[in-house]
């Protein structure tokens, strides 16, 4: 059997905020979520419920894929975490994490985590609309910060059983059909896509292989 994708590669097609809950202060009222480098990334469990929101939208088209869906991306609150397959934290490429982490980290002129941030994120501000006068109302006033269209993320994939074909086409489905992620996405941002190692044609032959009779 073919070896099983190693990882999901996520790349930002608009500038996107994958938020962190809570803001820097003096900075932006909505922070994005970042490493101890600076680096922007997608936690592990946020992804996982995107996949799985996106295959709940679709599940009820593939009835034949229903266990698979159960395998790899778990039940309805799964505490227990009993899918066989771990999401791990999406995380800049790594040839690009890499250089950043190495300029962070020399001895000779470091770079500031603060400097990084910057340099991969920009910072928009946003109002919330007054419904009489379509002016912006008033004290709504916010900074968010956004990670910059262009950037991918790589997101490692643990599988603790041999995946079966159907696992996988449910896994490409989920993947395909996951194309927004992140706040904001009525103001345009937060478009992506997510694929199976990057492969985006590798990833589309899975999602259709028993539909092609493979």
């Amino acid at each position: 059997m073919n070896k099983p994708p190693e990882r999901i590669v996520i790349e930002l097609l608009s500038d996107t905020t994958f938020g962190r809950g809570e803001g820097t202060p003096g900075v932006v009222d909505v922070e994005v979520e970042h490493d101890a480098y600076g680096l922007p990334m997608l936690g592990g469990k946020t992804l996982r419920g995107l996949l799985r929101d996106s295959w709940l939208t679709m599940q009820a088209h593939f009835p034949e894929l229903a266990e698979a869906g159960r395998r790899v991306l778990g039940p309805h609150a799964d505490v227990a975490e009993t899918a066989i397959l771990r999401i791990g934290d999406a995380r800049v490429e790594e040839a690009s994490r890499a250089y950043f982490v190495a300029a962070v980290e020399r001895s000779l002129y470091p770079l500031s985590r603060e400097t990084i941030l910057a340099a991969l994120t920009d910072i928009r501000s946003q109002t919330s609309e007054d419904r009489t006068s379509g002016a912006p109302a008033k004290g709504t006033l916010r900074s968010v910060r956004v990670i910059l269209r262009g950037l991918k993320f790589e997101s490692p994939l643990l599988w603790l059983d041999q995946p079966t074909a159907q696992d996988l086409q449910c896994l490409a489905l989920a993947c395909l059909t996951t194309r927004h992620a992140g706040l904001g996405r009525n103001r345009g941002r937060g478009h992506i896509r997510v694929t199976l190692d990057g492969d985006v044609e590798g990833t589309r032959r899975l999602a259709q292989a028993l539909n092609a009779g493979s």
